[in-house]
């Protein structure tokens, strides 16, 4: 006896499922861990987002106190101390975002927008992963790319949102057959990038982002062109 095999699901295949599942954490999970940041805030920290961030040693640590005596309690209702500062952190990100931009993120973007200390950077951030449908995973990477300066808008001609240029690599001088090595990784390196790159709905592209594609391939074209040519004038 034989039975027809099932083709493996996919994450489309439980779209409607997982949409539910957002629309739940939106607009129930979220309230209700906000509500719970305000709650902590305004009971020990006098609702002052300062007076949770002051690092000073010898403030009240009542709070610290709370979660450890009613650690039972609180796990009744699926809280514990490390999800109540999330939910402290979340409240005051929240509080500083843009509404149009905010009402669209789950609690876990909210906690890790909450680590960006510029204002202007979270908001711009927040704009980035409610527009392009980031993952948690993905907003933590763009996070990541803002603090070390590399991060850049999808829309590069909006003045003084653009992080600074990275700095020159100092000139050095190479062996040719170290250039031949890092040539080749470097061809290794395109291969990896290429599959990444087909999982990409080119659809998806917004007008900058989409010219942006374009110049960095005729840039690399470019490249590849001026190389082949140096080589052909070396058998010479």
């Amino acid at each position: 006896m034989t039975t027809d095999l099932q083709p493996a699901k996919t994450k489309d295949d439980y779209t409607g499922i997982l949409g539910k599942l957002a629309h739940l954490s939106r607009d129930l999970l979220l309230t209700f861990r906000l509500e719970v940041g305000k709650a902590m805030l305004d009971e020990y920290f006098a609702g002052s987002a300062h007076a949770y961030h002051d690092q000073n040693p010898n403030k009240a640590n009542s709070f610290n106190e709370f979660t450890k005596t009613c650690q039972e309690e609180l796990a009744d209702y699926g809280l514990n101390a490390q999800l109540l500062a999330q939910c402290i952190r979340a409240r005051i990100t929240w509080d500083g975002l843009p509404p149009p931009v905010r009402d669209q993120l789950r609690f876990n973007h909210v906690v890790a927008l909450s680590s960006v200390g510029e204002p202007n950077d979270r908001a711009r951030l927040a704009f980035d992963a409610t527009h392009n449908g980031w993952s948690v995973t993905q907003l933590k990477d763009a996070i990541a790319r803002v603090n070390d300066h590399t991060y850049y808008d999808t829309d590069p001609n909006t003045p003084g949102t653009q992080p600074p240029e990275p700095m020159p690599a100092p000139e050095r001088g190479y062996q040719p057959g170290r250039l031949v090595t890092q040539l080749v990784k470097t061809g290794e390196d395109l291969q990896t990038w290429r599959a990444a790159w087909a999982t990409v709905d080119a659809k998806k592209l917004r007008g900058p982002q989409r010219q942006r594609v374009v110049d960095a391939v005729a840039a690399l074209e470019a490249q590849v062109e001026q190389l082949k040519a140096e080589l052909a004038a070396g058998e010479e």
